[in-house]
Order: structure tokens, then C-alpha cells, then sequence
């Protein structure tokens, strides 16, 4: 498989307020906070605009590939999980849905879990016009770069992307 090119990744507000209240939520379980990671921010943010741009809802990409063979393509073969949601106003309308809800509530509770990536797309005149993801993983965070150090990032991951390619090859 390869590796898909990494966007250039960054953190809107209300990504960074989605990741303020789930961190509460695992806190009031005893649970450490999660800290964004740029590989499942890199395919959380993809799969929120595929969703937006493409007209579908769902774990599966709009083109077909399932949910782990694309965040696999930005994040090491680990520990992963995901929520999206659609329609949302707010992070606090998100965070509340998929806390009212088992299987997202145990993904943001996973007690193994380490990392977070957030998608958050507005795109008026879409079904939903807003598209939530959270991509969970279990390895250490890669942190999410300052802009200043965004040029370095996709230097280093297109290095890193052709010798995965030479190696295949």
C-alpha cells in the first residue's frame, strides 16, 4: 500500500475545542488526555473534506477504501479508532452526540489510546454541512508542527514517502 502524502496539517478552534472537552471526559474516568498527533490529524482532516466534497457519510472513504486501510496510510500498523459525526454546529454538540452514544463513548474513553487527530470541515450547501472525525491511536503523539516548521514536515515525509515506494518496489 502506499503512503498516502500527508496535507498540510493544522488545528482550526474547534478542533482544539473538541480535544479540551474530551480530554474532560477522560478525566472525570481517571483516563491521561490525548494529545494531537499530525499522522491521525493528517487523516482525520482528509477524511472529514472527502466526506464533505464527495457526498457520503460513512467509515469507508467515498472512493471505496474501509477505515482502517486509510488511516493506515497515514499511521504505523497500530491501535486505531474512529468517530465522525455530521451536522454539528458546535464541538459541544459533537462531543455531547458521540458521548450519548456506546461505541463512539468507548472510543473517546479508550483506555489505550495515546493520540488524536480531529477533522472538522464546514461546507455550506452539502446534506450536513459540517463533517466531524476523530481518528484515535495508541502510539506515542507525533505532535502537530508549529507553521513555521510546516515546509520541514512535508519535506521530511516526502523523503520518507519514496524510500516506502523504493522498498515496495
Amino acid at each position: 500500500m502506499a503512503v498516502v502524502a500527508a496535507p498540510v496539517v493544522t488545528i482550526d478552534a474547534f478542533e482544539a475545542d473538541v480535544l479540551s472537552l474530551v480530554n474532560i471526559e477522560r478525566a472525570k474516568e481517571g483516563l491521561s488526555a490525548l494529545a494531537f498527533d499530525v499522522r491521525l490529524q493528517a487523516a482525520a482532516e482528509a477524511h472529514s473534506l472527502d466526506m464533505a466534497t464527495n457526498g457520503c457519510f460513512s467509515h469507508t472513504s467515498c472512493n471505496g477504501t474501509d477505515f482502517a486501510t486509510r488511516v493506515y496510510s497515514y499511521y504505523p500498523r497500530a491501535g486505531i479508532g474512529e468517530n465522525i459525526a455530521a451536522g454539528h454546529l458546535t464541538p459541544a454538540s459533537v462531543v455531547d452526540a458521540w458521548m450519548k452514544s456506546p461505541g463512539h463513548k468507548a472510543n473517546i474513553l479508550g483506555g489505550t489510546y495515546k493520540g488524536i487527530g480531529i477533522g472538522y470541515i464546514y461546507q455550506p450547501g452539502t446534506t450536513y454541512g459540517t463533517y466531524w472525525t476523530q481518528d484515535f491511536g495508541t502510539l506515542t503523539a507525533l505532535p502537530v508542527p508549529e507553521p513555521e516548521n510546516y515546509a520541514m514536515l512535508l519535506a521530511g515525509l516526502g523523503v520518507l514517502g519514496a524510500v516506502a515506494r523504493r522498498r515496495r518496489a
